[in-house]
């Protein structure tokens, strides 16, 4: 069976390395932190999602992490709540919030129960390992100055927006001209919201910010704004955010912002990075994830479409698992060209919907016009009916995505 070493223990690499050890092969996951908690990780599970874990087998280790199923998404514009849409709930595919520390680990004990897993956290790679021919045949990793080779057939790069292996590697992303960040900040939730889980998009001229009652009982609250430098990020941490919300929320909400002022955190800056790979492998490495393709913040599009391609390199990797020679360079170029597509449909969609918000919360006739419109079709059914079918791509992805493993479809929950 193929040895594979994947590089970094994100939705991407977790679920791809489980995969792959479940159909035997050797798999070594490194992951440089030695801990699954971040100040922010994606929180939520589109239906796309949620789908991709239940073909995995995961829908009784899901049921054990902690989560909330999104009941509404509901748009509030000068203050006021214009329109809200009920999440549906098909075919028991719902949108989840979820805690993602606690869905990674839970992946990754249950591969580490496996006798062909191995687990390195806090080994952070520094060199890939090439051949004869230049290809790719192991990694060098590191960890408080000891140092480690692994040999093995073919390398995955699960590392993120701002992958190493990817830089070793010389391939190159092309960025998109998005041109806006977000800031992260916790508060704790309102009592109105302890049964209740809406996604509460906020819009003002110059406000575009959204909110959420987290698992862990606070709001996570997003706050867009364009891209800036170092300096002027310094300076919007002496804002008085709390005001800030407050003048585009009802009086019930901006009451409750106010009176857990001294309670606020963050921000935490994010920096929005959408491009793709124009390559996503060469000889013995494969990019996957944000690795290959960084997703915009909106509908948590990183972890859902990172999923997605765990299911299709495990597809693609099963069918040479037992065969003699290296992982042919073809067969990870096929994984880029069947996600390929999807990644580009999706991130279209994200970027649009940015450009939207940017037009209309512009001061003057933009802002007023669509605040008019809003408030006199938002309570209609059909308007809230458009609004679900324009998110269709973004909650139940473009293309289908099977997973034909039977030793994993076998542990279904």
């Amino acid at each position: 069976m193929k040895h594979i070493a994947i590089a970094g223990a994100g939705p991407a690499g977790a679920a791809t390395a489980l995969l792959l050890a479940q159909q035997g092969m050797q798999v070594t996951l490194l992951e440089q932190e030695t801990a699954f908690d971040r100040v922010f990780r994606g929180e939520g599970l589109m239906p796309a999602g949620l789908d991709a874990l239940y073909q995995m087998g995961l829908k009784e280790t899901f049921a054990q992490i902690p989560s909330r199923q999104l009941d509404a998404w509901d748009f509030y514009v000068g203050g006021r709540r214009r329109m809200r849409v009920v999440e549906p709930d098909r075919r028991g595919l719902a949108t989840q919030i979820i805690d993602q520390g606690a869905l990674l680990i839970a992946m990754v004990e249950q591969a580490k129960t496996l006798s062909n897993f191995e687990f390195y956290p806090g080994w952070r790679v520094s060199e890939l390992l090439r051949g004869d021919r230049g290809e790719v045949i192991g990694l060098r990793a590191a960890r408080q100055g000891q140092s480690q080779d692994f040999l093995v057939d073919a390398v995955i790069a699960c590392d993120g927006r701002y992958s190493r292996l990817r830089q070793l590697a010389g391939l190159q992303i092309d960025k998109s001209s998005a041109q806006f960040d977000v800031l992260w900040f916790k508060l704790p939730a309102p009592p109105s919201l302890a049964e209740e889980t809406p996604f509460v998009a906020c819009l003002q001229p110059q406000r575009q910010f959204a909110f959420y009652p987290s698992w862990d009982g606070r709001l996570q609250i997003g706050w867009i704004v364009e891209k800036k430098s170092k300096q002027a990020l310094a300076k919007l941490k002496n804002r008085d955010w709390i005001e800030e919300f407050a003048q585009a929320l009802p009086p019930d909400l901006a009451a409750h912002f106010r009176q857990h002022k001294d309670e606020l955190e963050g921000p935490i800056y994010l920096d929005v990075q959408v491009g793709c790979c124009p390559q996503w492998s060469i000889p013995g490495l494969l990019l996957i994830g944000d690795a290959a393709h960084p997703m915009a913040p909106n509908r948590a599009q990183g972890i859902n479409m990172a999923l997605r391609d765990a299911i299709v390199v495990a597809n693609h990797l099963a069918g040479v698992a037992e065969s003699d020679g290296p992982i042919r360079t073809e067969t990870l170029q096929a994984i880029q060209a069947e996600r390929q597509p999807e990644i580009e449909a999706v991130q279209k969609m994200q970027l649009a919907e940015w450009r939207k918000v940017a037009l209309i919360s512009q001061p003057g006739l933009p802002y007023l016009t669509f605040k008019a419109i809003a408030t006199a079709f938002g309570r209609f059914r059909f308007a809230q009916a458009i609004w679900l079918h324009e998110q269709k791509g973004l909650r139940e992805g473009v293309l289908p995505v099977k997973l034909h493993l039977t030793k994993a479809l076998s542990s279904l929950g």
